[in-house]
């Protein structure tokens, strides 16, 4: 049994989306607007851009500690990307790897997908051992843009074929 479950999204998110954003760590090694608004939140929430978006929380306190999403889902080979952070109060327990792996139970045959990937950043150490946790392998290295440093870094891709 899993320490933690997933929910959807909703209004009530906004305001701890918008806590946890606020984190160095998230601002450097993901997408999220820098920097990040309350209204950035709400744009999230509300519109949940295309994603398949899960909150990682403890069943127990309901405390959200996270995200999971799928998304950039391509219909012709099956392949979609995932993403996750998890909140700076929700770190060091497992939340993302079991979030993961609680998102890829969800996917049924009729959603086309058939492996994901993760893009992750060499040294965000964390992620790579998330991926590494979740049954990802890493499957290629190359150059990414770095939000950070606006440079290039060294990027892993990690991937999971799905049954």
């Amino acid at each position: 049994m899993s320490m933690f479950q997933l929910r959807r999204l909703d209004f009530e998110d906004i305001a701890w989306i918008f806590e946890a954003c606020q984190d160095e760590s998230i601002q450097r090694w993901t997408r999220v607007p820098r920097p990040y608004s309350l209204e950035d939140a709400e744009w999230f929430v509300e519109e949940e851009p295309g994603y398949v978006t899960m909150v990682i929380e403890d069943p127990d306190t309901l405390t959200p500690l996270g995200l999971v999403s799928i998304h950039a889902i391509d219909q012709v080979t099956g392949e979609a990307e995932i993403g996750y952070w998890v909140a700076p109060w929700g770190r060091g327990m497992g939340a993302a790897a079991s979030g993961i792996r609680l998102l890829i139970a969800t996917i049924k045959p009729e959603d086309n997908i058939r492996s994901l990937v993760a893009h992750v950043a060499q040294d965000n150490i964390a992620s790579c051992k998330t991926a590494e946790r979740a049954g990802f392998t890493e499957v290629e290295r190359g150059w990414g843009m770095a939000r950070e440093f606006l440079s290039e870094v060294m990027s892993i891709k990690f991937s999971r074929v799905l049954p």
